[in-house]
């Protein structure tokens, strides 16, 4: 598999002289595959249509006559790609802006019922041309709605909510470029400098290893002088040369270093236990090629580089290690995700504007509604109410990731968070067609002391989940006393299940089961991350245990403190 994804990577990389401008094309090429497939996979579906006499072999060649000069568009646009890219790039926004204009009536244009399919030209623009080309993609989509509303509604204003929406995503889309950008030209321009000092080091190292004493000496002057730390191992792992950079920045005398090995250097007590496996793989796999990686060694944050040191015939001589101090550049990584976190948090009062007047519009508060705005309406709703979602999950990750999320706690019946949590998730149940059951455990106390609105969050996300991935049957709700001084909750579903290789994966954040039968279900992944982090800081372990095809059961174990004078 990895070699297949490898020799498909190659393929979609352009060679160009301009790092820029090949990481565009690259995207580019990205983006043109997914279109072709996704188009190939529309003239399959519609075989299959034919063959279940689902369409008639008329409906279905119409479809197909629109989606061939789709995929020959998609194939002219790679091919065009791989010489000029800027050309591609416009040509493939063209064809995405044409396609939303011609895709549907220009009643449903102007009434948004596909209005949220223009996000994708607004995205792209920012990504492969330049972040402000997202407010000129946003201005022609407010162009196509107003001509689409003049069309079909001649008496009636344009949809000023949607050219809001437009804009607001135009916003978010500029922010995130412009940032993603700049942290790239500050990361190319970084490695490009850490490279030639490591290979300009590197160089001398090896030419002073095979030159006498006097060049021996004049090696470690060169050394000495460099800001950065330097370490020498040889084949055996044992330091043999160190200089002052490095004892300062490792906090330990030249001689202690000098005394060291490969292996003791990871097993320092300084050296924070998840950058051990990190720091250990460096020394121990040196590669020609220069690898660098990040390590939390006391109180900084250290960038480490290994290579092999390479003699005139082409032998290994040991390993060359350059630590790098990365404390200031790890703390605007810090800054990053606060501001990450600062913009969802301003996003939330627009959101919610959107979604309030919606809302309002839907119901007749300003006037009355037929059904297909009532339709769009409810589109609009539910996809505001999904950017909702997706912004407090970042909120919750990112405050989780700073260590600034406090729980707050206080005294809450078991019966009252399983009761509020049943009529809050019994509609999208019933929604469903599933059946949703409860279960509260006699002999836990009357009160505990927790904090309910996050194990009230808890319960929402693994319900929301077990909902999303279960077609038929039920979901049961359990709270039970599992221990003298521990208690449960847990879901239950009789959903698809989770293949067994993926059960190690499936809590890590934006990660998603990859597989055809998930993939339909959409998500932004960050779910259960946060279940798994809310569980942690609440001293409590979670455990899943699933079969495919037969359901999936989540268990989340927490520590039992029953509030004062209600001792069980």
């Amino acid at each position: 598999m990895k070699i297949v994804l490898d020799k498909l990577k190659r393929f979609l990389q352009v060679i160009s002289s301009d790092p820029e401008d090949a990481r565009r094309r690259y995207l580019l090429n990205i983006l043109v595959a997914g279109t072709f497939a996704s188009a190939v996979l529309t003239i399959l579906i519609l075989e299959f249509g034919i063959l279940a006499k689902r369409w008639t072999v008329a409906e279905a060649s119409f479809l197909i006559t629109l989606v061939i000069p789709f995929l020959i568009l998609n194939l002219a646009i790679f091919l065009i790609n791989r010489h000029w890219g800027k050309p591609a790039i416009y040509l493939f926004l063209f064809l995405f802006i044409v396609s939303y204009a011609f895709s549907d009536t220009p009643a449903n244009l102007a009434n948004g019922s596909t209005v949220f399919f223009y996000a994708l030209p607004i995205i792209f623009s920012s990504i492969l041309i330049l972040p402000s080309a997202s407010f000129i993609v946003a201005a022609i989509g407010c162009g196509l709605i107003t001509w689409a509303n003049a069309a079909a509604f001649p008496s009636s204003t344009p949809n000023f909510t949607i050219m809001f929406g437009f804009f607001l995503l135009a916003l978010i889309s500029w922010i995130t470029s412009r940032s993603l950008d700049n942290a790239l030209r500050n990361l190319r321009k970084s490695h490009a400098e850490l490279d030639r000092q490591v290979e300009e080091r590197t160089h001398d190292l090896a030419k002073s290893m095979d030159r006498e004493q006097a060049e021996a000496r004049r090696s470690k002057a060169i050394l000495e002088s460099l800001a950065d730390g330097v370490i020498v191992f040889d084949r055996n792992g044992s330091a043999i040369a160190a200089n002052p950079a490095c004892a300062r920045l490792l906090d330990m005398p030249v001689e202690r270093i000098m005394g060291s090995t490969s292996a003791g250097l990871v097993q320092s007590k300084s050296l924070h236990s998840k950058s051990r496996s990190i720091l250990a793989y460096l020394l121990a796999n040196p590669a020609e090629q220069v690898t660098s990686a990040n390590i939390e060694w006391a109180k900084r944050t250290l960038s480490v580089s290994s290579a092999c040191v390479i003699d005139n015939a082409g032998a290994s001589l040991g390993t060359v290690a350059v630590f790098r101090d990365y404390t200031q550049a790890a703390e605007v990584e810090r800054m990053k995700n606060s501001f990450v976190a600062i913009v969802s948090h301003e996003l939330r009062t627009p959101l919610n504007a959107i979604f309030s007047y919606t809302e309002m519009l839907k119901d007749g508060v300003y006037g009355p509604v037929n059904e297909q705005q009532s339709q769009a309406s409810d589109r609009i709703m539910t996809n505001t109410r999904r950017m909702l979602d997706i912004v407090g999950d970042l909120l919750d990750q990112t405050q989780m990731e700073a260590g600034k999320l406090a729980l707050h706690i206080q005294p809450f019946r078991p019966s009252d968070l399983i009761e509020n949590v049943r009529c809050l998730m019994d509609k999208l149940v019933a929604d469903k067609g599933l059946v949703l059951t409860c279960q509260l455990d006699a002999r836990l106390p009357e009160f505990i002391l927790g904090d309910t609105a996050r194990l009230q969050q808890v319960l929402v996300n693994l319900i929301n989940n077990a909902v999303k991935f279960t077609e038929k049957g039920s979901l049961h709700i359990s709270l039970s006393r599992s221990g003298e001084k521990t208690w449960s909750l847990g879901v239950q579903d009789t959903g698809i299940g989770i293949p067994e290789a993926e059960l190690a994966t499936i809590f890590e954040a934006f990660r998603q089961v990859d597989n055809v039968a998930t993939r339909k279900y959409g998500g932004f992944g960050l779910g259960l991350a946060i279940v798994k982090q809310l569980a942690e800081l609440m001293d409590g372990k979670i455990a899943v245990t699933s079969k495919l095809g037969a359901g999936t059961s989540f268990i989340i174990s927490l520590p039992l403190v029953a509030a004062a004078g209600n001792l069980n």
